[in-house]
């Protein structure tokens, strides 16, 4: 199985162990992995804000990036994108709804992209939607003495539908407990922008998660987009709370190793 890697902005530039985490487990499971090096922003800062004309630019050259990748592989033969056995995977809820739920209206109006649902965005998938859905989740297994909780992005939960998934690849790690946290579907207060037009309610939602967190009694809480965790992880030091934060990619790699 060859899957093309989409790593985001906030895992390239802040949490590169994310991607390599990533790359691990898609590795252990059995797929080649590719990295187009054409990638940027997949635009969502852009279109969020209401620049709606760059963010179209910027989507057409991330459609351009992945479908027009060429690499020679260790054969000789050419590496070339193929959207009807090719994968495009990423460690983000919230950049992979980005692609799949807006870019098909951003670009499809251009006669070089009326297909691109077809032939790109339906292949675009979250990491642990695509071990769940893909591959299989019973193909995945781990050992790892932790105890998480698990956090819902609102992009992955809501415009992806994401909820069972990750939870059901942490029950598959041995020793690893798993514990609820209340109200479980509540935003985190980060939402990009949201968090620099409105700090004081975004400080004040990340508070109420964090003390949600805290009544699970778990060491650990995991989540699959970066930005929620940065935000989280940045109110916690603020207000001395010694907890861990992690990708769900980082906690699978941990327990394969």
């Amino acid at each position: 199985m060859r899957v093309f890697l989409f790593v985001p902005c906030f895992v390239d530039q802040l949490f590169p162990n994310v991607a390599a985490g990533t790359i691990k487990v898609l590795r252990h499971l059995g797929c080649d992995v590719f990295f187009p090096e054409k990638q940027t922003c997949c635009g969502q800062p852009a279109y969020n804000s209401g620049y709606t004309d760059e963010a179209r630019l910027i989507a057409m050259h991330e459609v351009n990036a992945f479908m027009q990748y060429e690499s020679p592989d260790k054969n000789g033969s050419t590496i070339k994108f193929e959207a009807e056995r090719d994968y495009v995977v990423g460690p983000s809820g919230s950049c992979v709804a980005m692609i799949r739920s807006f870019y098909p209206d951003l670009i499809s109006d251009d006669p070089r992209y009326k297909d691109v649902k077809e032939k790109f965005t339906s292949r675009v998938f979250e990491l642990t939607e695509f071990i769940s859905k893909v591959i299989g989740v019973d193909n995945f297994s781990g050992k790892l003495e932790a105890s998480v909780s698990y956090h819902d992005s609102c992009h992955g939960l809501r415009e992806l539908n994401i909820k069972s998934e990750p939870r059901e690849i942490l029950k598959r790690i041995d020793g690893l407990k798993l514990a609820e946290i209340p109200y479980n579907d509540v935003c985190c207060g980060f939402g990009g922008t949201f968090s620099v037009k409105f700090p004081d309610i975004s400080v004040a939602m990340a508070d109420e998660k964090l003390r949600n967190f805290a009544s699970t009694g778990a060491d650990i809480l995991v989540s699959s987009d970066t930005s929620c965790l940065m935000h989280l992880q940045g109110r916690a030091r603020r207000t001395g709370t010694a907890k861990r934060f992690a990708h769900i990619a980082e906690i699978m790699a941990e327990s394969i190793s």
